[in-house]
């Protein structure tokens, strides 16, 4: 079995003899930033550097193909790697390295051909809830980058906080990044923290380069997402004129969906948006920018003038166009500037989504059929974050390795033809752990099965759990703490018990946060659909959690449980 993650998507010819990686090793000068990483890590085996040279040891030859594909030919005295450019280059270096770890410095001759199923494979880290400092964003990034994921969604702008430094607007530095931590959050619980203390924080235009820089050389590209229209109360708090009343309002310390939102007939609100989303452009390089558009209740706009001259205006005959329209007006900034649009899966509720923007489907809220699947037979791109198979943020027992490893690309059961699906990518919510080890034990070793999933056409779970526990085995490939083998594979009774626990401690927070300020779950639910009753709710719930890896036994032993419990607190 050869010891590579994500697995290689093409033929594996092994050969006799093996290569002794040299104590000094000389490469082709062809991208000196890519062999300054490999050296980087190569010195976690041992007293090793790269050297440039005519006759390198490891050459680089430019072959046509896919951009990231590449060949890696190792014999006992040279490695010749053959790749359209850098990206199928860089590619190659990992698994090189990979198996040069597994080898200890060694690594058997063979022929591999590889290149991903995907074209995006990715990750998402949201510093909104929790904030993270920059380096700890780098550890993330390195350990994306030794699965081969090339994509970086930084999720900067939300309730709870406004992550970059703005020169345009100084009031986003000085109120919009922090807050005024709750009794629940639990950087107070876990007593890291008081309540009250402020808490927050942001990145430097320079420390943003610097993490882009660094990423880039990794064949990462990162993509920036500010929350629009909902989501947005650190904005808000700043400039509380462009909601609907005007009122001021604080950043957000508690979770959940908040009712204030960017007022969506106030064009100054709109022209301050063009201004920020062209600044976020200058900074970061990427094709891609994302706007959000999930959660977004629209309870003011229903009795505001300003909106409802626009409903009139545009002839709108429900509130969903009106934010089609809202997010219509930044995504031809975005197009002034070179961006392609990314988007949650609720901004094509109405139908009427600029054609252009890539939707990003994470979970449809409405029973009935998808209200998302037309935009396939559109030819719409998509990036597929299915809750049930991807969030970070849930158990290892509720979301299973199998579960993200074994997902194939569906809108509500309908799988959906490749041709629409740009990429996938795990979303990793900050809410409920406050400390970089919570998170990184939440997203590792989880990332290697998305990685896989990306990469990997013909996907297997027992070979895939031999492989990881190798890889987990060996200091240099690990950059992030795992969360502990025996918790990371969780199976049986006592998955099914955590499970159990976890639905009920979530059933918990949502009736809390229905007492408090912007604790409207149902604001999720598109203007028009049908409601459903909690009790079918938590059914739908379960089921669409667990089908994936659980038996139909097991997901009604936990559907009752769950009901009995709910059955029981609503006496």
């Amino acid at each position: 079995m050869l010891q590579v993650i994500p697995e290689i998507n093409g033929l594996y010819e092994k050969k006799e003899g093996c290569f002794i990686l040299p104590e000094a090793v000389s490469m082709s000068n062809s991208f000196a930033n890519v062999n300054r990483v490999f050296e980087s890590r190569i010195r976690t085996l041992g007293n090793y550097k790269v050297c440039e040279d005519l006759a390198p040891v490891i050459s680089y030859i430019q072959t046509g193909g896919s951009r990231e594909a590449y060949r890696l030919e190792i014999m006992e005295d040279k490695i010749g790697i053959y790749a359209p450019g850098e990206a199928g280059y860089s590619h190659g270096l990992v698994t090189l390295f990979q198996m040069l770890s597994h080898g200890k410095g060694k690594a058997a001759c063979c022929n591999i051909t590889d290149e991903p199923k995907f074209e995006k494979r990715g990750f998402m880290l949201d510093v909104c809830r929790h904030f993270f400092p920059a380096e700890e964003v780098k550890k993330i990034l390195e350990q994306c980058a030794l699965f081969k994921l090339n994509h970086f969604h930084w999720h900067l702008g939300d309730d709870q906080g406004f992550r970059i430094e703005s020169r345009r607007y100084p009031k986003l530095n000085k109120i919009s990044p922090f807050r005024k931590l709750d009794n629940n959050d639990p950087a107070v619980l876990k007593g890291l923290a008081k309540a009250g203390e402020e808490y927050g924080g942001y990145y430097s235009q320079e420390e943003i380069r610097d993490i882009i820089a660094f990423a880039a050389d990794r064949q990462i590209d990162i993509v920036p997402e500010i929350d629009l229209p909902g989501h947005s109360s650190a904005i808000l708090a700043a400039y509380p004129e462009f909601t609907c009343s005007g009122e001021p309002l604080e950043v957000k310390n508690t979770f959940g969906i908040h009712e204030r939102i960017f007022c969506a007939g106030n064009q100054n609100g709109i022209q301050f948006l063009w201004g920020l989303l062209d600044e976020i452009s200058d900074l970061f390089p990427s094709d891609y920018i994302h706007i959000g558009g999930d959660e977004a209740p629209k309870t003011e706009w229903h009795s505001c003038e300003a909106c409802n001259q626009v409903m009139k205006e545009q002839g709108y005959d429900n509130y969903e166009k009106l934010q089609a329209y809202f997010t219509g007006k930044l995504i031809e900034q975005l197009k002034k500037k070179g961006k392609t649009p990314i988007v949650w899966n609720e901004s094509a509720a109405s139908g009427e989504l600029d054609k252009e923007a890539v939707v990003q489907y994470w979970m449809e809220m409405a029973p009935g059929p998808s209200y998302v699947l037309p935009e396939v037979h559109k030819g719409r791109k998509f990036i597929l974050s299915s809750m049930n198979n991807f969030y970070c943020d849930y158990s290892y027992a509720e979301i299973p390795l199998k579960a993200t490893l074994l997902y194939e690309p569906e809108l509500k059961g309908t799988l959906i033809p490749e041709e629409n699906v740009l990429g996938i990518e795990a979303p990793m919510w900050t809410e409920w752990t406050p400390t970089k080890e919570d998170v990184e034990k939440m997203i590792y070793p989880r990332l290697a099965a998305v990685a896989e999933n990306g990469w990997t056409r013909n996907r297997d779970i027992d070979g895939f759990l031999k492989r990881l526990e190798a890889y987990l085995k060996i200091s240099g490939l690990n950059i992030l703490e795992a969360m502990p083998w025996e918790a990371a594979t969780v199976h049986g009774q006592e998955a099914l018990d955590m499970i159990v626990e976890k639905m009920l401690e979530l059933s918990a927070r949502f009736t809390s946060m229905s007492k408090e300020e912007g604790g409207k779950v149902e604001a999720v639910v598109p203007e028009g659909a049908e409601k459903i009753n909690p009790l079918d709710m938590a059914k739908g719930y379960v089921y669409n959690k667990m089908r994936a890896a659980y038996s139909n036994e097991e997901i009604e032993q936990v559907t009752n449980r769950l009901l009995a419990a709910m059955a029981e607190g609503m006496k």
